[in-house]
């Protein structure tokens, strides 16, 4: 059966065949990338959140790839695209669907302030603002939430024909920590889309649904700033970097 494709990203190509949705990586993604990939979503799967069903781990023509099912409909971002007028609707889904996440779990994830010190050390940051990540980050309470890593519009999918049946996209990221956190993650990453207004709406939102002080999630911001600079793209560094410049 022939391969659709869909979607070109960094180390990987999306493609559908049939009923499946066939994520095929590059050769030099590590197979264990792939391997935990793979166990993420299914860890999600039975954590109770809507995750499309993950099929099998093999190998086309010697690449690795990670085959699930195909969920026929549009982006959550390209909702929001083609219907401005429906934005806070849209707004409301997307932050039921992370506080969802937030409140699942998952214990045999990995820890996510192990990832962030990691990421932090390989910043390329100053050792005197390295310092004062790694001390800030040891400061945050430490929570056991699953958090998603790269919650935005487009890693969510609703189902064709409903507004309501959506499924999250995506598991690479995902850590058990603090929510807060992966809700600094989704702020950063819509204004990095230059979408200034839907990142200020969507926190407040969050905020107010989740009973949570802004404050408490802008304290992660350097954090999360900082711990992207490990592998963010080349053009992105100075977005990142303009987070922690105050810490050092």
């Amino acid at each position: 059966m022939e391969m659709e494709l869909l979607a070109a990203r960094p180390h990987k190509r999306i493609y559908r065949r049939g009923n499946e949705l066939v994520k095929l990586f590059e050769a030099q993604v590590p197979a264990a990338d792939v391997l935990e990939e793979a166990l993420n979503q299914e860890l999600a799967m039975e954590a109770g959140l809507p995750v499309p069903k993950l099929f099998e781990v093999t190998k086309i023509d010697d690449l690795w790839a990670v085959i699930s099912e195909f969920i026929p409909g549009g982006t959550l971002q390209q909702h929001m695209e083609r219907q401005p007028e429906r934005q806070q609707e849209f707004l409301d889904l997307f932050v039921r669907l992370q506080m969802r996440v937030h409140a699942a779990g998952a214990p045999r994830m990995q820890r996510k302030t192990d990832r962030l010190h990691r990421n932090i050390s390989a910043s390329g940051l100053s050792a005197t603002t390295r310092y004062e990540l790694h001390v800030n980050l040891d400061n945050m309470p430490g929570h056991q939430k699953v958090c998603h890593g790269d919650f935005v519009p487009s890693n969510i999918i609703l189902k064709e024909g409903t507004s309501e049946e959506a499924y999250i996209l995506d598991w690479a990221h995902v850590t058990q920590g603090n929510a807060s956190a992966d809700a600094a993650i989704t702020y950063l990453s819509l204004l990095k889309l230059e979408d200034k207004q839907t990142a200020e709406e969507y926190l407040a939102l969050y905020c107010e649904r989740s009973d949570t002080a802004r404050q408490y999630i802008e304290k992660w911001i350097p954090i999360i700033a900082g711990s992207h600079l490990a592998y963010c793209k080349p053009e992105d560094r100075a977005f990142y970097a303009a987070f922690c410049e105050s810490r050092g």
